[in-house]
């Protein structure tokens, strides 16, 4: 009965299927619930104006046509592709920069030894380890 009701608003029904349908708003009051919701949204889509910049249409019928012959509709792959570059970019950067920070935050400093992971070796301990033999 949903079906029919969503016909009844675009299209003529026969007179047995309008018959049915005002059987079933008698008996169904979800159904006439829905008739309602129904006619609120055709009653806002109604009041809406559309307007499209000129030589939309053309356009728009120009890609159909193309898309029948089976030619690609082209993509601007340069604009999506910078874009896509530019947010990774400036995620990677965001990245690097907290890992920074936390490295400085957890040693105090900001050394090579700090990016590396080396502890400091002073000449004293450099001597023992090269001197270690097994």
């Amino acid at each position: 009965m949903y079906d029919l009701l969503i016909r009844s608003m675009n299209d003529q029904l026969t007179a047995e299927e309008d018959k049915q349908l005002q059987q079933a708003l008698k008996r169904s009051s979800e159904l006439r619930e829905e008739k309602i919701k129904l006619n609120k949204v055709g009653k806002l889509l109604s009041s809406r104006n559309y307007s499209f910049s000129d030589g939309f249409r053309s356009r728009v019928m120009q890609a159909v046509s193309d898309e029948k012959k089976g030619k690609v509709i082209s993509m601007d792959f340069s604009r999506n592709f910078t874009s896509m570059f530019n947010r990774i970019a400036i995620s990677g950067v965001v990245v690097i920069l907290l890992l920074v920070i936390s490295l400085y935050i957890s040693h105090g400093s900001l050394n090579i030894n700090t990016f590396t992971g080396v502890d400091p070796i002073s000449e004293d301990n450099l001597i023992s380890v090269l001197l270690y033999e097994k």
